[in-house]
């Protein structure tokens, strides 16, 4: 350990015991190092492994439910109670982010600043956010979003992945096929050059750059949007092409309360929550340890929805993959917006990585409306892409009705020139 020169001049002529206390001293106020290693502790907390009463590889389910009875959410109890979900568990396994994301956390993490907004919500909320991850130890909601907002998810990526409408009653309607590429950092980037940012985008302040285009079936293949979104919390916007008319139209994606796709989903409902923290009240309910899952043992490829899903059994949208204990932030979530149509969501933020496990979505008169689910899988490295997106499925309890996600394939920091998201390939892509 370095010491200046007027520090070395102080300590000549003091006791060894004297020494030994200022040289602590000094070494505890020096900031620590993130590693992969102290990862979990340092950002987050641990799970609680003593909890439950069951074995690791037991099957959870509606007749032993008890077992496991304070790792489990109520919303998640209705889905084993009601509809017969079975949770298959696993053992816990630590995860990480990128080096390069390590990298950035040491180097800027709490150099960020809220700003207090009130009830505005088009107005910046945070200054000075860099990289990385930007409140480790998070101690109010509001922090845990931003942690979630900026948390690692690569700086771009391929994704392939279907769409299914379900049925309680009658099982799946229809399904889609689909492609979302994007560039998820065009600021604040870790891991692909150029680092920080894309020039062009921190001119414009663009955050991120997407494509989403239809496969199958064959009456909407080559629909396709292209959109990006800005550091100020608005609506996004872009062009959407369209096969049957050949043309492209200027649109805005992701309006407060629009459905994607006409699924049970909104917009702001993708990866949990798509929408800006200075949209939402955020509040700390709790911090415990639940099933969830992070490691799902399920086989990324394509058309793998039956081995994904149990859709043969009743309600069809019951996912068949591996649960663990998970170290998560409860937060409840009330909309700043007055004509939201969910009065309240309560969300379940990974304390590792800050994905979101469950949402729970309440209607204007305070019922339970939705749950959604996430699921992850095994990064396809540790340390240099992020776990891998196994699945996503919201249910409807009321209507008694699912979407299904299951990922057919995903590729992570693959490179993308920011060019290649244009309105000429917006054309291209859609013919």
């Amino acid at each position: 350990m370095k010491l200046r020169k007027n520090v070395v001049f102080l300590l000549v002529g003091m006791s060894g015991g004297l020494l030994l206390l200022l040289l602590s001293g000094v070494a505890a106020q020096e900031p620590r190092k993130y590693t992969p290693e102290n990862w979990t502790e340092s950002v987050g907390f641990a799970p609680d492994l003593t909890l439950g009463q069951y074995e690791s590889g037991e099957v959870i389910g509606k007749n032993n439910l008890e077992k496991a009875k304070d790792l489990v959410p109520e919303t998640i109890a209705i889905l084993i109670n009601k509809y017969g979900l079975t949770l298959p568990t696993r053992e816990y396994k630590s995860v990480y982010p990128s080096t390069g994301y390590i990298d950035a956390t040491n180097k800027y993490a709490r150099k960020a600043t809220i700003l207090d907004i009130g009830g505005k919500y088009r107005e910046k909320g945070l200054k000075g956010f860099v990289a990385g991850l930007p409140f480790p130890q998070p101690r109010s909601g509001l922090e845990v979003a931003w942690n979630y907002h900026y948390s690692y998810q690569g700086d771009d990526a391929d994704n392939h992945y279907g769409v299914y409408w379900i049925s309680a009653k009658r099982g799946v309607e229809r399904w889609e096929e689909w492609k979302w590429l994007y560039i998820f950092n065009g600021l604040h980037r870790t891991d692909v050059d150029p680092k920080p940012a894309i020039p062009d985008f921190q001119k414009k302040e663009i955050q991120y750059a997407s494509f989403t285009y239809a496969m199958k079936p064959y009456d909407k293949k080559g629909l396709t949007a292209l959109y990006y979104r800005v550091e100020k919390p608005l609506d996004m916007e872009g062009w959407l092409y369209i096969p049957a008319m050949r043309r492209v139209l200027r649109a805005s994606f992701g309006t407060r309360g629009d459905a994607w796709n006409n699924t049970d989903m909104l917009y702001e409902d993708v990866r949990g929550y798509m929408g800006y923290p200075e949209w939402m009240n955020w509040k700390i309910i709790e911090k415990r340890t639940m099933l969830a899952v992070m490691h799902a043992g399920i086989e990324v490829k394509p058309n793998n929805f039956e081995e994904v899903f149990d859709s043969k059994n009743p309600p069809h949208w019951n996912p068949v993959v591996k649960w663990e204990p998970r170290p998560v932030y409860v937060l409840e979530v009330t909309p700043k917006f007055p004509d939201y149509p969910y009065s309240r969501m309560v969300m379940y933020y990974d304390a590792e990585m800050f994905y979101i496990h469950f949402k729970e979505i309440y209607d204007k008169k305070g019922d339970l409306w939705k749950l959604l689910i996430n699921g992850y899988n095994d990064s396809p490295q540790l340390g240099e892409m992020p776990p891998a997106i196994g699945f996503s499925v919201i249910v409807d309890l009321q209507a008694e009705h699912a979407s299904a996600f299951p990922w057919y394939g995903q590729k992570v920091n693959v490179g993308f020139d920011p060019s290649f998201f244009s309105l000429s390939n917006l054309r291209k892509i859609g013919r």
